[in-house]
């Protein structure tokens, strides 16, 4: 399919602490298709540690300039740790009037923003019960530093920001399209995207984000816990905790001898049972918000998504079942483009594939208080 510059859709980019990954959609009458999309693995980094500014930027540069991205425009999301998320309730009001009483009360009650931070909102839902109705409401919020830093990256490849998207809004997005049904606006999903800095629980009900939160335990977690068991270097975890996996078929990729994999497996363990815990008080803390219906299952996403030893894992402490996502489902093209999908789910592409599906003229940003 010839794609022209006006079927082209925004260049997305997902900054992610190990792997940089950017796509571009295109197509017409409701068939989207990826133009170019292409990633770039950062060298290895204890503790999730970001990425150095110029790594990142030679990084953006080279793949911008090798594949066939169309136009300047992008699309883009901040980093999980840069940003400060806090539920809040208030009173119901008008939309005119919510999002000065938010940006007054995000002042308030985060810490280190500053008169000029990003602040963004989600209305969650009504909280039922009490003697006053009031609405549940998740404030995303980044120091203004924080912001110039991302968007300085952009300028120096002479890149346009149409969009600087929250992250949750962006795994879900690709998801969201199939919630067109009127049962389906009552229907409760859980998201969990397991990346290597850190796992996101976002829940929805409908097409509503209901409730999201980070948790520092991700693949970076993982391979410390395994080299605390075996006496190694994290850096060669990463490769043996692979070798111990398998993939979203079952299928393992190079199996250790019983030693190895059974050290591997429970320095695992450990920290996919936190992370199971952590899993079940969203789920509860949604329950006793919200009420109504419950989830019937998890979607996970993210790089460390793909191994299903550890949506077992995760399952049999949520006591729900846990699914790999396919954030690209009915989308051509992606095994053209990307390099890394191999006909998997490619669910670690959720928070591109979101970005790059995202009605930029939808835009809602609000800077300031």
């Amino acid at each position: 399919m010839s794609l022209t510059r006006s079927r082209a859709g925004s260049i997305a980019i997902d900054f992610g602490t190990h792997t940089l990954r950017v796509m571009q959609l295109g197509g017409r009458e409701g068939q989207s298709c990826v133009l170019a999309a292409a990633s770039h693995v950062f060298p290895y980094r204890q503790t999730g540690e970001l990425p150095e500014h110029d790594e990142v930027v030679e990084a953006l540069r080279t793949i911008l300039h090798t594949k066939r991205f169309v136009g300047k425009q992008v699309v883009s999301t901040l980093n999980s740790r840069d940003l400060s998320v806090k539920n809040i309730r208030m009173p119901e009001m008008p939309e005119s009037e919510l999002a000065c009483a938010v940006e007054f009360e995000a002042g308030d009650r985060i810490a280190g923003l500053g008169d000029d931070a990003l602040i963004r909102f989600i209305p969650a839902g009504v909280v039922p019960g009490g003697a006053e109705t009031q609405q549940e409401i998740i404030v995303l919020a980044a120091p203004s530093a924080v912001v110039r830093g991302h968007l300085q990256v952009l300028g120096e490849l002479e890149l346009e920001s149409v969009g600087l998207d929250a992250l949750p809004c962006a795994v879900f997005r690709p998801f969201e399209r199939y919630l067109q049904r009127a049962d389906d606006q009552q229907q409760v999903n859980v998201f969990v995207d397991v990346g290597w800095s850190g796992a996101r629980v976002t829940i929805t009900r409908g097409s509503r984000i209901a409730f999201t939160r980070f948790f520092e335990l991700g693949g970076a977690q993982l391979d410390n816990l395994v080299a605390q068991s075996l006496g190694i270097d994290p850096a060669k975890t990463a490769q043996l905790r692979r070798r111990a996996g398998c993939d979203d078929a079952g299928e393992c990729a190079s199996p250790l001898d019983g030693t190895e994999a059974d050290a591997v497996d429970t320095a695992v363990r450990e920290g996919l049972g936190q992370l199971g815990k952590e899993i079940s008080l969203c789920l509860r803390y949604y329950a006793v918000t919200f009420r109504g219906r419950r989830p019937e299952s998890i979607t996970c996403v993210g790089g460390e998504a793909l191994n299903s030893r550890y949506l077992e894992h995760l399952s049999e402490i949520s006591g729900l079942p846990c699914r790999v996502g396919f954030p690209l489902r009915n989308i051509t093209g992606a095994d053209a483009f990307c390099e890394d999908a191999s006909g998997g789910p490619m669910a670690d592409w959720a928070t591109a594939a979101g970005l790059a599906l995202k009605p930029v003229r939808c835009l809602t940003a609000r800077v300031g208080r």
